[in-house]
This record gives structure tokens, sequence and C-alpha cells, in this order.
């Protein structure tokens, strides 16, 4: 039996378009691990007690998102979408592309000029939402395969 490393090597090799989480998705938790850091040392020197544990909070939430954008992923092979993430644990969703009712993009000014947006997928009831890299391009490529797919059947 193959365990999960050995799946996800072999499915490498048929990637058509991979996503990257943008660099802005990292601002909020690089935030709140400054400012937690600063709760942290301030609870160490016993100074803002009830601050300090609030600030100690938004420094493992900090951490924890970062792990999480660090360790997430996005591809697209011919026939399915996959969002690999997790930290300690994994979680990988292949989403069907025949499957797929519903795709948006949002960019802002901001996010026109820098290159991000938030993907949006819909599927049935799910919803699956990203701020990623050039989401214009993973759309596009969604709509590609997806056509080869309605031709092909």
């Amino acid at each position: 039996m193959k365990n999960l490393s050995t799946l996800q090597k072999e499915a490498s090799l048929n990637i058509i378009y991979q996503a990257d989480i943008h660099w802005i998705s990292y601002v909020q938790p690089i935030a709140f691990i400054i400012f937690g850091f600063v709760g942290v040392i301030g609870h160490i020197l016993k100074i803002f007690i009830l601050f300090s544990i609030f600030f100690a909070f938004l420094f493992i939430k900090g951490i924890t998102h970062f792990l999480q954008n660090k360790n997430t992923f996005i591809y697209v092979y011919h026939k399915h979408l996959t969002f690999s993430t997790g930290i300690l644990g994994k979680t990988i969703i292949d989403i069907s592309l025949d499957k797929t009712e519903g795709i948006k993009v949002f960019q802002n000014v901001l996010g026109r000029i820098l290159n991000f947006g938030t993907l949006t997928i819909t599927t049935g009831d799910v919803t699956y939402s990203y701020k990623i890299k050039d989401p214009i391009g993973l759309r596009n490529a969604i709509m590609e395969q997806t056509k080869k797919i309605a031709i092909t059947g």
C-alpha cells in the first residue's frame, strides 16, 4: 500500500498548473507574530499582564497562520483540482473539474497592481477560497481543463 507522500510524488508528474499563495497572505500572520512577541516579553517582565495574555494569543495565532500558508499547495491536474494543506496533519481536497459549478476571482486595486486575488470555487454546497498569486492564471488553467473534459467526455 502506498503512503501519501508516494502518491503525491507520482501525481506531481501530471501537474498542469501550480498556484502559489501570495506574499500578501503572510503580512497579517507576521504582524500577529510581532505584536504577540511584544506581549510575550511583557508577560515575562510582568508588565500589562492582561494585555500580554491577548498578545500571546496573537503570537500563537500568527505562527499557526504563517505555517498554514507555508504548507498550502494548489494544483491543477487533467481532471481535478487539488488543495493540499496542513501543519502537523495533512488535508488533501480533490475537486473534480467536471463537478465545478462556479469560479469567482476577486482582485481589488492593490491586488491588480501586485498580481494577487481571491479565487473562490463552488461545488454544490462546498466553497473553497484562497488568496493566491496570479488568480487569473489559475482560473484560465481550470477553464481550459474543463473545456478539454467537456470535449473528450
